[in-house]
Formats: C-alpha cells, structure tokens, sequence
C-alpha cells in the first residue's frame, strides 16, 4: 500500500506532459500488486489442503474397504467345489453397487482438490461436510463441537462453505486451548451467517502442549486471503470469527416443489 504522500506525488506527476512512462510504471505496479495477491491466495489454499489431505485419503481409503472385503468374500465362495451361485451373484452385485457408490465419494472427495464446476449446497449440508473434515483433528487437540446452526433451507457457493469456514475453523483452533466449538447460523437479507465462538469446556479441561500438525498453522491473512476470492464477508476476533455468504432461497423452493410433484 502507498502513502498518502505517494500518491498525491504520483497524481501530480501524472497531470504533467509526457507522463506515460509514469502510467506505465503505474500500471505495471497494479498489475504486481494484483499478482503478489493471485500466489498469497494460492499459498492460502494449498495450506488447506496440505491440512485436509490426511482426512481425504483415509476417506477414500474407508470408501474403497467395503469392496475388497466382499471381493475377498467372493474369492473364498469361488473356491469352493459346490459354490453356491446365487450367493455368488449377489457378492458380485454388491462389488457393483460398493463400486458405484466409492467412485461417487472420491469424485466429491476430490472436488476438494479441484471443484469442476461453480454449485452451490444446502447450508446445513455445508457445515455438515466441513466440520466432518476436521472433527478428528479437533477432537485429538482437545476441542468439542456444539453445532447450533439452524436448518434454514438457504443455499450457499460449496467451494466458499469448503475453503472459507474450514479455513477458519483450523485459524480459530490452531492457536486456542482445548474448549467448546459453538456453531450458530441465521439467514437474513440474502445472506447466511455463520458464527463460530470458543466457549470453556465443562468440566474444564487442562490445557495441553500443541501437537505438531501435518503441515504449518493456518493464519488469519490465509482465511482472509481465501474469503476476498469467495467474496465473503469475515469478521474474526482471538475467540470468535463470523462469516457472511451470499445465499439463496430459489433452489431450495425449486427442490421443495419436486418433492411435492
């Protein structure tokens, strides 16, 4: 950022004739700054997801289990002399579907990674996924979650639920003792709010070392660096954060009245 000094020095020099290597010199700064934000974001994200890989590869892994044990099933019955076919097919039908449905979680799964397309998600769902991803780690650093969020049938950006409230739920725990997570959300004027604050845990618990993580700590410049390309909205204090997305009410109408039909 620029002094107030520098850039009344430079307005002046632009009124002056033969100024264009000046704007030039202007311009080619913007595009800098524009830039040095672009890797600031990206480093943001890659963070994250150095934060995340650990619970999306036991996620796949859990979703690939299931198939090798009823192929391993399957194996031993085809062994036999006097297999019973139709409990033959039935392992086979059921490598099909565990197939099917593991193919289907590692696709969302690596819609972490790289989002395909810009969708949007329930709101509920979207806290629901996002806290699955980091319950574990929290809970081994001594954190319970009390989720408050209300079903409100407001639709928000998944990759802005995904990056943003995950993002800041690891800034807000990384740096705080073992407490209660309390989530509370409200939809208003086409925004849902999510408030995330850190309350004391009853019984108290004793506060314990932190634990070396995968990778390094997320900063409240990485979750404000990931809101800004979100286009959220993010208030934060050392025991609170609040999160604002743009939100909408037509899809959730739209899926109500399909139901009905």
């Amino acid at each position: 950022m620029y002094s107030t000094d520098e850039v009344l020095q430079r307005l002046q020099v632009c009124k002056n004739p033969g100024s264009t290597t000046m704007n030039a010199q202007l311009h080619d700064t913007s595009g800098q700054e524009i830039a040095i934000e672009s890797c600031v974001t990206e480093a943001a994200q890659y963070a994250l997801l150095r934060r995340l890989a650990p619970v999306i590869r036991h996620n796949m892994a859990g979703t690939l289990q299931p198939i090798a044990m009823v192929a391993a099933m399957l194996e031993r019955r085809l062994q036999k002399a006097d297999a019973d076919m139709d409990a033959l097919l039935r392992n086979a039908r059921d490598i099909i579907a565990l197939s099917k449905e593991a193919a289907a979680s590692c696709i969302d799964l690596m819609g972490w990674l790289a989002p395909r397309e810009t969708r949007s998600i329930q709101a509920s769902e979207g806290i629901t996924e996002c806290l699955g991803m980091v319950a574990t780690q929290l809970s081994f650093k001594g954190f319970s979650i009390a989720d408050h969020s209300s079903e409100t049938g407001a639709e928000i950006s998944q990759s802005a639920s995904r990056n943003v409230l995950t993002a800041a739920l690891l800034a807000l725990t990384d740096v705080a003792a073992p407490s209660v997570l309390r989530i509370e959300t409200e939809f208003t004027q086409d925004f849902f709010s999510v408030r995330v604050s850190l309350g004391e845990l009853t019984p108290p618990t004793s506060t314990r070392p932190p634990e070396s993580s995968p990778y390094r700590r997320l900063e409240w410049k990485d979750v404000e660096a990931l809101a800004a390309r979100e286009s959220v909205r993010l208030m934060h204090t050392d025991k609170q954060v609040e999160l604002f997305f743009a939100a909408s009410m037509t899809s959730a109408k739209q899926v109500a009245e399909t139901a009905q039909a």
